[in-house]
């Protein structure tokens, strides 16, 4: 789409169509900080499942289950950055964050192939911050006594 400027100059900064179809989908496609940890959380599971048989061709979809478990990777880690990218004043959906970066920081290689979970780090400091909640990094795993 063109936009005349009355110069008889014209440019192309207006959205096209299927750019406005991704901002629509995009606006109608908003979920909850709940809807997000889920997701994410079955995409991990999903990639692990998927990728117990790492050399076995998937003829439907025509990549081994090594590609397609690292597309659940992928999935996971974009619902971990739209989970990070919103900030929250409560404390139950940060704690959802800091699931969801340990998750991450915990799998293996997850640090080397992406910065996830270095910006969901950042997005749960600053809730943290605005929250009053001082988040200090264990040097072992959490677990039942924590």
């Amino acid at each position: 789409m063109k936009t005349n400027d009355g110069s008889g100059c014209g440019d192309d900064a207006r959205p096209q169509d299927d750019e406005m179809a991704l901002y629509a989908r995009a606006y109608r496609g908003v979920l909850t900080a709940d809807e997000l940890f889920l997701r994410f959380e079955a995409q991990v599971a999903h990639a692990r499942l998927i990728e117990a048989a790492p050399e076995r061709f998937d003829g439907e979809h025509g990549l081994n289950c090594r590609q397609l478990a690292e597309g659940a990777r992928i999935a996971a880690r974009r619902m971990a950055i739209l989970l990070a990218e919103a900030p929250t004043p409560l404390c139950e959906v940060l704690a959802l964050k800091v699931h969801v970066f340990e998750t991450l920081i915990q799998m293996q290689d997850e640090v080397a192939r992406s910065n996830a979970a270095i910006m969901l780090e950042a997005a749960m400091r600053a809730d943290g911050e605005r929250l009053g909640i001082v988040l200090i990094p264990l040097d072992r795993p959490s677990g039942p006594t924590q």
